[in-house]
């Protein structure tokens, strides 16, 4: 009879151990900012480097802004209540990047906006049905600016369950 009481008291002692430890939770939520790039000069390739950069600093406190608010959202369906950051990770491999590239990648290479193209001029053709004829080719230093820096950070929290979820 004495191991039949005994029984249960393991069963009572293993659902114990096998409960899951809520203290450990993280919420982690991506948050992006879009900011005007803005050259002082915007034929010349170090004013452009310069804005980009000074663009994409700019966005990181709306970025980090934009990641809490979604946060908060997430850990409040959740039941858990946000703590400090563990981490914040640049998101650069979202997928799209836009007409530059990711990375500060210009259209003539990594960190070069300006670059020599060619420009190509048509001539009309006079017989009817006939294509355009190139009459003209030469080439043309440019600079090309990109309109907006998005910055994207993907930060995580430690969270805990919220007083009002454990009751």
């Amino acid at each position: 009879m004495k191991n039949y009481l005994l029984v249960p008291m393991l069963l009572a002692s293993m659902s114990v151990a096998v409960a899951p430890a809520l203290a450990d939770s993280t919420v982690t939520a991506t948050g992006s900012q879009q900011e005007k790039v803005v050259p002082k000069n915007r034929h010349n390739n170090a004013s452009i480097v310069a804005a980009v950069n000074a663009a994409e600093q700019a966005g990181i406190a709306g970025a980090i802004a934009n990641a809490h608010s979604l946060a908060e959202q997430y850990a409040a369906a959740a039941g858990l209540t946000l703590g400090d950051v563990q981490s914040v990770t640049d998101v650069s491999g979202n997928g799209y990047y836009g007409p530059y590239g990711p990375f500060g990648f210009g259209p003539f290479g990594p960190g070069k906006y300006c670059g020599t193209v060619v420009q190509v001029t048509f001539k009309k053709s006079h017989k009817k049905g006939k294509k355009p004829v190139i009459s003209h080719r030469r080439k043309v230093h440019r600079c090309f600016v990109p309109q907006y820096e998005v910055t994207t950070l993907s930060v995580t929290y430690a969270a805990s369950p919220s007083s009002s979820s454990t009751s």
